[in-house]
């Protein structure tokens, strides 16, 4: 993770510095969502512990893929959505508990292997053997309260 330490038992002042840095660069609903603290603490509201419950990649049109990515929480799910995908990378070293518990993910602007400014997404699961990671033009999530009973 090249922003997001908290993790490790910082804090995310820093990342939360950077986003502004980025903030021109990706969508307000994005900025709004990732800037926002209880999407990465221990809240309801957050990605933590939530479990990959789906994992699409597909061919829109000529060199151009999309990605969507479904996480459930204990009361809600996120969608997220990746458009014009340009690199896409998925570490795991078992499939049995590694997708079970997202500790933490991070927005960002970087070069792709191409040498393109890309929105990436990274999020890290137990014990470092997972991560998640995009590459694409565009980035929307979305979330949906599940039904309690």
């Amino acid at each position: 993770m090249k922003y997001n330490k908290s993790y490790k038992g910082g804090n995310f002042n820093d990342y939360f510095e950077y986003l502004e840095t980025i903030k021109s660069k990706i969508s307000k609903d994005l900025y709004d969502f990732v800037s926002d603290v209880q999407r990465h603490d221990l809240s309801e509201k957050s990605l933590h512990d939530s479990r990959i419950k789906k994992i699409e990649y597909e061919f829109i049109s000529k060199d151009t893929y999309q990605v969507s990515l479904l996480l459930t929480g204990e009361n809600r799910t996120f969608e997220l959505r990746f458009n014009k995908v340009s690199q896409f990378n998925m570490k795991q070293q078992n499939l049995g508990d590694l997708y079970k518990d997202l500790i933490t993910y991070e927005v960002g602007i970087e070069e792709d292997t191409f040498g393109n400014d890309k929105i990436v997404f990274r999020a890290e699961f137990p014990f470092e053997a997972g991560v998640f990671e995009v590459y694409s033009e565009n980035l929307e999530i979305t979330e949906n309260i599940l039904q309690q009973g």
